[in-house]
């Protein structure tokens, strides 16, 4: 047996082991993918609600009860945005894997 040979079952034995393994990656990155943009959306959400409340005091001077309200309303609008991003992610997940485990309509 010769080092070419080896070097070749080797280099074809690595490739059905990414091959395996690749999809489990890929559920990790989306997932992240996800939770970032989960993220981004509430932050979002809060720092538009601060900036609206911020300018509504500087232009009527009502500080600070229109940078509380809109800091609520923020942080309302940006866990109304979670709620939703989850359980699209939710619906589309257990679309892809064709049985509806959860809680919900199909259980």
């Amino acid at each position: 047996m010769s080092d070419d040979d080896l070097n070749k079952r080797i280099a074809k034995a690595q490739a059905e082991i990414d091959a395996r393994e690749r999809p489990k990656y890929m559920g990790t990155g989306k997932g992240m993918g996800v939770g970032f943009r989960m993220a981004s959306d509430f932050a979002a959400a809060v720092i538009v609600g601060v900036v609206l409340g911020w300018g509504l005091d500087t232009l009527f001077g009502w500080s600070p009860w229109g940078l509380l309200a809109c800091l609520m309303l923020g942080f309302g609008a940006g866990v109304r945005n979670v709620v939703a991003a989850a359980s699209k992610a939710n619906r589309d997940a257990a679309g892809a894997s064709g049985d509806n485990k959860g809680e919900g309509e199909g259980a």
